[in-house]
């Protein structure tokens, strides 16, 4: 029984052409917007570090594909909250004492 008067494959296929349209539009979006964030070296490569690690530890205890992809983003996560915590001491440091007011 059908609800409509297209097939399931018509449907499909232009869904396929209106997400590539919309993959599109974001990559040029991040493109865009790129330039406008300052990276370092140390803001990928800390929690690349910890994602490659998750990545081995997960692989060394369950070997799965699964398991490689929460390894890589547990690991990538934690990473991330590790360079957060650091960057959070070292704005903190540079901070001269003195009023919270002002």
């Amino acid at each position: 029984m059908r609800r409509s008067g297209r097939s399931r494959q018509g449907i499909r296929g232009a869904r396929r052409r209106h997400t590539a349209g919309g993959r599109l539009v974001a990559l040029v979006l991040v493109l865009a917007l790129l330039p406008g964030c300052p990276l370092s070296a140390a803001q990928v490569l800390i929690p690349l570090a910890y994602a490659l690690t998750g990545l081995c530890i997960a692989l060394l205890v369950s070997p799965t594909p699964w398991a490689a992809v929460v390894g890589l983003v547990v690991g990538g996560l934690l990473g991330a909250a590790v360079y957060n915590n650091s960057l959070k001491h070292h704005f903190l440091e540079r901070r001269p004492p003195g009023p919270p007011g002002r």
